[in-house]
């Protein structure tokens, strides 16, 4: 729009028809949606007389589906309040997509533009959704053939797209998934560059960036590192909690919203630490600011739809708890046999059950991983028959490493290489999983065992489209099979006599 431009007629019904002449049986110029601008060049006939730039062509209109407005600093307030109207209602992002870069047009010089610029972003943001649905058959809107109402989505996407607000298609990883339209957050990153803009719509944007429905998945680590660092840079220039009676502060279910995305960017940090670097300070800092984020968080204060938010971030921030966890206890002089890890390849780690009472130490067992193997999750069972370890082979998956000592071998032909003798109790390494579903979000970990070591208590929780949610299980020894289960530790009497007060302490499952 250039200066020349003076009086504009915005679109505000789907369809819109323009016609080559001033009657309602002319053909058509061009079928244009809500939002879409035309500039007023006169009247004829009951008809506006228009210029369409967006099709580069001009037409006749007539003026009950548009709404005519002056551009010049006068009429700016009255776009600002309609951009304040539309800006939640569903159905009308491209229209307020339009009022909004009207506004901006019409501006003072020296207007604070934090407000307009974060409607667009809710706006687009919503539109972005709205175009990634699925009707109930299945069928994507924005495919060809789909049905009218699809059809106007895929529209309005071009009304925002013509006032210079971009979409992007993020692919999935696998095969028979389909793409997903992301607004590419241009607009919320005005907002946070906005010294003056108000901490609400700070906080608005904060969260936008922490999404990670919109994260490309075959995006390379550096990338998803830098990205990881951009959104706890963005949630740290938010302060979360709210001042009853002072109008700048942030709602406390926003600001609960804030702690969680903030506690979730955390633990994928304390992941990604440990992971390049070991287990050292730089990933026990950021496990332990996520595991207080998440303690101060209040799910009284949480809006409804953010409580199974809550519960997905606490599986998140529990995948890497052990990051934060004290060093493991001293082994005994007395035992026979040990537990070492060590590299073996570029990124690979080693699992190994060693016997220390021979010269040379040989080893028993061995399992190997790509993932971050926790040594400070190390427990051994009073009997000293049975050891667990965590080990994180994802950012929010964290499996349970079983090492056991079975009955002696009946061969007492050893033929493999480095193999102990039959005399040698026989040693195994077994993974317990989170849950039989795709890996997304969950952990297992050891609670404790019983006296003999019969017994190995644990906790499962994990993240997945029906999927139970926690089980507090007792399982038998050497078979790991689930004897008794519940869904509270409550309710499972093992727990309560052999349950390990290292374990309470540090569990996030409790919670």
């Amino acid at each position: 729009m250039t200066a020349a431009i003076l009086l504009v007629a915005i679109v505000a019904e789907d369809p819109a028809v323009m016609r080559n002449a001033p009657r309602d049986d002319a053909a058509p110029q061009a079928t244009l949606w809500r939002g879409d601008w035309l500039e007023v060049r006169g009247e004829k006939a009951g008809f506006l007389q228009v210029y369409d730039h967006r099709h580069e062509r001009p037409g006749f209109i007539r003026p009950a589906i548009v709404r005519v407005h002056r551009l010049d600093e006068a009429s700016a307030p009255e776009l600002r309040a309609v951009v304040r109207f539309l800006r939640d209602a569903s159905g009308s992002e491209s229209l307020g997509i339009g009022y909004a870069a009207l506004y901006l047009r019409a501006a003072p010089a020296g207007d604070d533009p934090s407000e307009v610029f974060a409607a667009i972003g809710t706006m687009a943001s919503r539109l972005a959704r709205r175009a990634s649905a699925r009707r109930a058959d299945g069928r994507d809107v924005l495919l060809p053939g789909a049905s009218p109402a699809a059809s106007t989505v895929a529209a309005q996407i071009e009304v925002a797209e013509s006032y210079g607000v971009h979409f992007r298609s993020v692919d999935p990883l696998l095969g028979g998934g389909r793409a997903r339209l992301c607004y590419d957050g241009d607009a919320w990153e005005r907002v946070l560059s906005a010294r003056a803009a108000p901490p609400l719509e700070r906080a608005r944007a904060a969260l936008f960036f922490a999404g990670g429905e919109c994260l490309d998945p075959a995006l390379p680590a550096a990338e998803r590192r830098a990205w990881n660092d951009r959104r706890v840079q963005a949630l740290d220039a938010v302060d979360p909690a709210a001042a009853p009676g002072i109008p700048a502060s942030i709602p406390p279910s926003l600001g609960g919203r804030v702690r969680l995305r903030r506690a979730e960017a955390l633990a994928w940090r304390a992941f990604d630490e440990a992971r390049r670097a070991g287990a050292g300070e730089p990933a026990a800092r950021a496990e332990a600011a996520a595991i207080r984020e998440l303690a101060l968080v209040d799910r009284g204060l949480l809006a409804p739809e953010d409580l199974e938010t809550y519960d997905d971030v606490a599986v998140r921030v529990g995948a890497s708890r052990f990051a934060a966890e004290a060093g493991p206890a001293r082994p005994s002089a007395a035992r026979r046999t040990t537990i070492t890890v060590g590299a073996r390849g570029d990124g690979e780690t080693c699992v190994r059950v060693v016997e220390v009472s021979g010269n040379p130490s040989r080893v028993l067992a061995e399992r190997c991983t790509y993932g971050v193997v926790w040594l400070n999750s190390l427990r051994w069972s009073p009997a000293g028959n049975i050891a667990t370890m965590a080990v994180q082979p994802l950012p929010a998956w964290t499996e349970l490493w079983v090492i056991q000592r079975g009955p002696t071998p009946a061969n007492t032909n050893a033929t493999a290489p480095g193999t102990p003798p039959a005399s040698a109790p026989a040693w195994s390494i077994e993974p317990l999983v989170p849950a039989t579903v795709e890996p997304e979000a969950g952990y297992v970990e050891a609670a404790g065992f019983s006296p003999d070591g019969a017994h190995l208590l644990v906790v499962r929780e994990a993240r997945g489209i029906g999927h139970p949610p926690r089980r507090f299980q007792m399982l038998s020894v050497p078979a790991l099979t689930v004897e008794k289960q519940a869904s509270t530790a409550d309710k499972l009497l093992s727990f309560k006599r052999w349950s390990a007060a290292s374990w309470r302490a540090g569990t996030l499952a409790l919670r």
